[in-house]
């Protein structure tokens, strides 16, 4: 873990395929875009969000087949990953809310949950306003994404094995499929959090 951060650094070990058009290119800038074209973006089980590639450590051999018109190198390098720990408190915003709980996001990542049992007590939800309401004796504090940020700690990280389809299906199914159905698809990776304790939740909440 690296700096005990939302960030980490981990080693992999990996057979990186050159396709024949990259093969011009210097051996290490083409490895590095192959790289970053693999693994940018991409969850990796128990590990997290793949952020970027951090440094290639060791070029190994070079290895062809007989099928295959790419030159795959044996390649050690480490990653930049996305996966905070527990306890650790963190930025967001508001992304959505639901009766089912709320979605927070840190920019480049948005499958953070916060159930209703981790928030402050005394919320409800309010389906008028399609908002959390936190109803205390000072008055009601409303769950608003326009209020600006929310701070929130980190409870718990959750994989989740997803299985890529082999081609994209065809339009008339893909149509078949509301924008909410898509978006309650279960993520590979989410994070659970809270903002029940003093001092989480919206920002401004805690201002003197």
């Amino acid at each position: 873990r690296a700096g005990g951060s939302m960030f980490n650094v981990v080693r992999m070990k990996d057979a990186i395929p050159i396709p024949a058009s990259e093969l011009d290119k210097p051996r290490y800038i083409a490895v590095t875009n192959q790289i970053e074209e693999k693994y940018a973006n991409r969850v990796l089980i128990d590990v997290g969000l793949c952020i970027c590639l951090f440094e290639i450590v060791e070029l190994g051999d070079s290895m062809m087949y007989q099928s295959d018109s790419a030159v795959h190198v044996r390649a050690e390098f480490t990653l930049v990953v996305f996966r905070p720990f527990m306890g650790e408190v963190l930025t967001g915003t508001i992304s959505r809310s639901s009766p089912e709980g709320l979605w927070l996001s840190v920019g480049f990542f948005e499958n953070i949950f916060v159930p209703p049992h981790f928030m402050q007590d005394g919320t409800e939800w309010d389906g008028e306003l399609n908002m959390w309401v936190w109803k205390s004796e000072h008055g009601n504090a409303y769950l608003d994404p326009s209020h600006g940020a929310v701070l929130f700690r980190v409870t718990n990280s959750k994989f989740r094995q997803v299985k890529a389809p082999s081609r994209a299906p065809p339009a008339a199914e893909a149509e078949k499929k509301s924008d909410y159905e898509q978006r309650e698809e279960e993520p590979p990776f989410q994070i659970m959090a809270s903002i029940k304790d003093d001092g989480l939740g919206l920002v401004i909440w805690w201002r003197g």
